[in-house]
């Protein structure tokens, strides 16, 4: 029953026809949140490659961030070997957090002597470490590349105990990471 009183509409409902409405309203609900996700996978899917980040559970979680290091080497006519996967989630099994903040998302396996300049070293454990790339934190990009993809960090496994819980704010504030900034290596040739 409806009914329009000063303006307001009042409906009274059997306990039948309001059980009936809350069933509709739930299916539709459910039907938005599904048609949204797949929307947000499709964009994540038009990202690119997927990426190894954390380990949760004992699982794997693939992250859809850039493979840098991947593009550097590809620009000097060296591509990834095909183990690389193989041994990226292996290290990640052994080190499967950031060694400068602990955090366990947002994950990328650096390679210490990147692999374009000693192909040698790809897939060697003692040359990998564990670095997050998270907003706020960039442990990857200002550890692992002294703020510069093309360049590399020989002493990341010293500066990450050094900014160990650092902010990025705070590692670029930082005296004697501004002097490795200003000395790193940029760009060498094979």
């Amino acid at each position: 029953m409806m009914a329009i009183a000063n303006g307001s509409i009042l409906i009274q409902l059997t306990p039948l026809e309001l059980m009936i409405l809350i069933a509709i309203l739930l299916v539709v609900f459910l039907l938005l949140g599904i048609a949204g996700h797949r929307q947000r996978r499709r964009r994540r899917s038009a990202r690119g490659p997927r990426r190894i980040s954390p380990v949760r559970g004992g699982v794997i979680v693939p992250s859809r961030r850039r493979d840098h290091g991947m593009e550097i080497a590809l620009r000097h006519g060296i591509a990834r070997s095909p183990q690389w996967s193989r041994v990226e989630k292996a290290h990640l099994l052994i080190e499967p957090a950031c060694v400068v903040c602990g955090v366990r998302k947002g994950l990328q396996v650096h390679h210490i002597k990147p692999f374009h300049l000693h192909p040698a070293l790809e897939l060697n454990p003692t040359n990998l470490i564990t670095l997050c790339e998270l907003k706020g934190r960039e442990h990857h990009l200002l550890v692992g590349h002294l703020d510069e993809w093309e360049s590399y960090n020989v002493h990341v496994r010293e500066d990450a105990r050094r900014y160990h819980h650092k902010s990025a704010t705070a590692i670029r504030a930082d005296i004697a990471w501004q002097k490795a900034v200003l000395g790193r290596p940029m760009k060498v040739a094979r």
